[in-house]
């Protein structure tokens, strides 16, 4: 959790908030991807993640998705104002399509501690 957590903040800064619904979510992404080798396209947040997190932290799966969501929008917001999209994510890009990919991109920082996009150019087979 502390590299995770670590990660988080640097992108965040200090905030008051929660991040462990957030935390928790990157790293059981991290683990369904690289670990259990699940591919992305069969990953599914609200069966794969969402609940594990509401379990872990003994909340119900769709508070847990409200709580990841609402930190993954804000990390997407903080990385679009401090410039740092390409940093974290490996390409300027001007939107994620859920905050599920963030999740991805996340995952993928913490387990190579390199952006996503670096990532899949040197080892597409990941894609898959």
């Amino acid at each position: 959790m502390a590299n995770c957590e670590a990660l988080i903040r640097s992108i965040l800064g200090v905030d008051r908030s929660n991040l462990r619904p957030l935390v928790r979510a990157v790293e059981i992404t991290e683990q369904l991807l690289f670990i259990q080798h699940i591919p992305m396209d069969d990953l599914y947040v609200t069966k794969n993640v969402y609940p594990e997190v509401a379990r872990l932290m003994g909340k119900s799966s769709s508070a847990a998705a409200r709580q990841v969501e609402r930190l993954a929008n804000r990390c997407w917001d903080v990385m679009l104002s401090r410039n740092l999209v390409s940093q974290y994510i490996g390409k300027e890009i001007v939107n994620i399509h859920a905050p599920s990919d963030m999740l991805t991109y996340l995952a993928f920082y913490l387990h190579f501690d390199r952006p996503f996009f670096e990532v899949i150019e040197q080892e597409p087979s990941l894609l898959f």
